[in-house]
């Protein structure tokens, strides 16, 4: 009898476990309200005629929902960043060997592209297409990987951005074919190993954010130029929102609007997974949205928008991720 009872506890009680252990999400779609903060400066003139800033808090509270849109059939380990264009996915992974093409609007895998640069290898935490193309018939234009581990040879710390040529073609069959060539790098000069950045396509500013949430702006440099040294303090606009208060990891970044969309964090353990907007304008933190408080309990990886549709890349998923609004 104890057996049976055992098992019939173990039939039971293990899908939960398993659920809350690995933070799968069994809604279709899950709706929230969340408070958000938004942070306008003015300008005030004193008695004494000196002009200061004061900084006015207005919050408001915005509906959150989200939905998962797909699964991703990685066939390489440790996925990371990934960026969008057209309808294609391209996914990258830890130490950018290969990259993997999905086609979102079939929902189903393309193909693996090994990268051709095996130089100073990067953790791809981030990634993005620009606004070049190595020749106008390209589809893509150049996507850059970043997020680095490694140092440079006088062992100052330092990240790179590495940018690739994505190629399709036509096979004589009529088959797609598909093909990467390494283009150049962006070495990331006075800031920390572990440093992310990320395109405003708008204005052709590259944005570039370090540790202790310190965000500087340059501008994108022409892979004509070839390989390319940005250092820290030539930046064109710099500014830090201060300590987060709670310990958290880089994941993907992304620019829209002027304001840096991101993830962070890898276990809920011992960090916060969260979702975080940067107004780049206000300088200010704008919103920042406790993952494992919504559900998704694990480490998420990136972001990017599909069809004007933010999308969050989690645990081997794409979800839609709704917020209204996000200006």
């Amino acid at each position: 009898m104890k057996k049976l009872l055992s098992a019939i506890c173990i039939f039971i009680y293990l899908p939960l476990f398993l659920s809350c252990s690995y933070g799968e999400i069994t809604e279709d779609e899950r709706t929230i309200e969340v408070e958000r903060t938004i942070a306008d400066t003015t300008t005030i003139q004193n008695d004494t005629n000196d002009t200061t800033k004061k900084v006015i808090i207005v919050k408001d509270t915005i509906k959150l929902s989200y939905e998962r849109y797909m699964r991703l059939q990685c066939t390489v380990l440790s996925a990371q960043g990934a960026a969008c264009y057209g309808k294609y996915l391209i996914q990258c992974f830890a130490g950018n060997d290969a990259m993997e093409v999905f086609d979102l609007e079939k929902k189903e895998y393309v193909c693996k592209i090994n990268c051709p640069y095996q130089g100073k290898k990067t953790h791809a935490n981030t990634a993005f297409f620009g606004n070049q193309r190595v020749s106008p018939d390209d589809y893509f234009p150049l996507l850059y990987i970043c997020s680095g581990y490694s140092s440079n040879v006088n062992k100052k710390p330092c990240s790179f951005i590495h940018a690739y040529r994505i190629i399709k073609y036509e096979n004589a069959d009529g088959s797609e074919g598909w093909n990467a060539e390494y283009v150049f790098t962006i070495t990331l000069s006075g800031f920390s190993s572990w440093t992310e950045g990320v395109i405003d396509n708008d204005n052709n500013i590259l944005w570039v954010k370090d540790r202790g949430c310190y965000f500087s702006s340059f501008k994108m440099p022409d892979y004509e130029d070839g390989n390319v040294t940005i250092n820290r303090d030539d930046a064109i606009t710099c500014f830090s929102v201060g300590t987060q208060p709670f310990t958290s990891s880089n994941q993907g970044h992304l620019f829209y609007k002027d304001k840096i969309l991101l993830v962070s964090g890898t276990s809920p353990s011992i960090e916060k997974l969260a979702f975080i907007v940067i107004n780049t304008k206000s300088q200010t933190r704008e919103l920042v949205i406790d993952l494992p408080e919504i559900g998704l309990r694990n480490e998420p990886e990136n972001l990017f928008f599909y069809r004007d549709q933010l999308m969050i890349g989690y645990r081997a998923s794409v979800y839609k991720f709704n917020l209204y609004p996000l200006n």
